[in-house]
This record gives C-alpha cells, structure tokens and sequence, in this order.
C-alpha cells in the first residue's frame, strides 16, 4: 500500500517549473506541519525565483536544520532578500535571529531592535513582543520595564500570544505597569486560547486559587490538561497535585501520581530534581499495584499526538 499523503502535499510531490502564490503557501504550510524536505522541492526554486515567503522560509529551514544543513549564514541573506521586498515576518525572524543569535552568529542588539522596529513601522504588530523583551532585560539599550510594557501591549494586540503572556506577568507582578490581576488573567486567557501552554497552566493556578473571584476548580482542572497536553511538563506537577488533593469528580491519587511522572518525563534538566522531590509526597500511600497503574498511565498521556 502506498503511503498516504494529504491533498495538500500531493500537489508538491514534483517540483513546479513556476510556483503560484498558492502553491508556495501550501509548500509553506506542509513545511509547518514537518513535511520539510517535500516542501522545499517547492519553496528553494520559488525562493531563487525571488518570492519572498519562499524565501522567509527557506530562511527558517537554514537557521534551523529542518529538511536542510543548518547555515545561519545563509539563512540571514535569504531573510535580507525578503526583507528588501518588505516582509513583515522576515524582518521579525532576522530580527529575532540577531537578539538571540544562533550557531556561529553572535547576537547583534542593534540590528535586532533595527529590524524590530521597520516590522513595527510597517504594522506588524507581533514585533513589539520582541521589542519588549529587548526593554525588559536591557539588550543593547537601558533596561525599561515600562517601555517593555508598552511593546507587550503592541503585541498583544496584534495577537501575537507571547506578547501576551508576557504582558500577563508585568500586572501579575505589577512591573512596568500597575499591578492588577483581572487584567493578567484577561491576559493570561487571550494567549492561552492562542496555544501557549504556560498560559493555560496560569490560568489554571489563578482558578485553583481563586486570585480573581472565587476559586473554580473545574475551571482550574480543564486549563491545567490543557497545558499538558502543550507539552508543559510544570502543568503536570501542578495537575498531579490538583487531582489528588482536590475533592471532585476530577480527584483520582493514581492519576495524580501518574501526571506528576509525566510532568518528571517532560521536564527540563534544571526543573527534573525539583518537580522529584514535588511528586515524592504523592506516591507515598499507593499500593504497588497503584503505582504500577500511574506508570501506565503516565505513559498513555499524549500517546495518540
């Protein structure tokens, strides 16, 4: 039986003499879903051809290695070839490429709030999340909380989640603006619906613990699944503990040492000692029999993604 390919990629399973608009955006959207190589049989002879979303993300697949040899290099002149024909995502990227730098590219601040700032003038609003960040840990310029605030809210505007998330904490904390948990939860909400899983896992913290109107368990329950089910291993410590201590039809201790072993499998070097030593108490009073089923249960979290 031939392997099963969605309608989309089917029409990119020859490279095309001329690429259409829409057939780089399917070419680009099966890139996104990780189909990298087909896509590019598509994408680099558009992006020579002078396309610029080709080009955007033939960039991203030489700064990344996907379907590719990594060359961040050259993936910042295929970004400056879609940057001269004002590609508002390209000068985000390339921005974001010399904030961080990546590989044997050294960060360049300059550059970065440079480009930031030409996405912003053009009226890509996402940029200001980057802009934000530059003010808020003083990359290349005085550090400025307020300033931050002000791009985070350019960006949460513009629904750019990680603006918004961002924005979230500065009320949550009452950095750079005036502290006000309503609005971090407005916040906290617009980026989780987005996708952005410590959003969920915050919006389930602020319902569990009721930090702005009651406390709402249920509430709390569905935003820390869905936070893992983002992957976030913290949401699995936090889950694990919520269904176990937390009376409802949700309390199950076997589930909650089970998402709590998840949240371990799940969690970054730095976090895995921390989140143990979270987990240690819960496991305290199963049987063997009920710890061999949290294991089992850990292991099916996510399995069908």
């Amino acid at each position: 039986m031939k392997p099963f390919l969605p309608a989309a990629l089917c029409l990119l399973a020859a490279p095309l003499a001329a690429q259409t608009d829409d057939e780089v955006e399917k070419a680009r959207q099966a890139y996104n879903d990780g189909h990298w190589e087909l896509a590019l049989t598509v994408l680099i002879p558009a992006a020579e051809a002078g396309h610029p979303d080709a080009q955007n993300v033939y960039a991203i697949a030489l700064k990344d290695g996907e379907g590719t040899e990594a060359d961040p290099e050259a993936a910042i002149e295929w970004y400056e070839k879609a940057v001269a024909q004002g590609h508002q995502k390209a000068m985000n990227n390339l921005a974001h490429l010399y904030q961080w730098g990546v590989g044997d590219v050294a960060p360049d601040h300059e550059k970065a709030r440079a480009l930031y700032q030409q996405a912003l003038d053009s009226g890509y609003g996402a940029a200001g999340n980057g802009m934000g960040l530059i003010y808020e840990y003083g990359q290349g310029v005085e550090k400025d909380l307020a300033k931050a605030a002000e791009f985070y809210a350019i960006g949460a505007e513009a629904g750019e989640r990680n603006a918004a998330y961002n924005l979230a904490n500065f009320y949550r904390t009452g950095q750079g603006v005036e502290e006000d948990m309503g609005k971090a939860l407005e916040f906290y909400t617009e980026s989780a619906l987005a996708g952005h899983a410590p959003a969920w896992n915050a919006v389930g913290l602020f319902n569990q613990h009721g930090m702005v109107g009651e406390p709402n368990p249920e509430a709390a329950y569905l935003a820390f699944r869905m936070a893992v089910d983002g992957g976030l291993g913290l949401a699995g410590i936090n889950l694990g503990e919520f269904v176990t201590a937390t009376p409802g039809w949700w309390q199950d201790p076997v589930q909650g040492y089970g998402y709590c072993l998840w949240g371990i499998n799940n969690a970054s070097d730095a976090d895995r000692d921390g989140f143990i030593q979270t987990c240690e108490p819960l496991v305290e009073y199963l049987s063997v029999e009920e710890e061999d089923a949290a294991k089992r249960f850990a292991e099916g979290i996510n399995a069908a993604d």
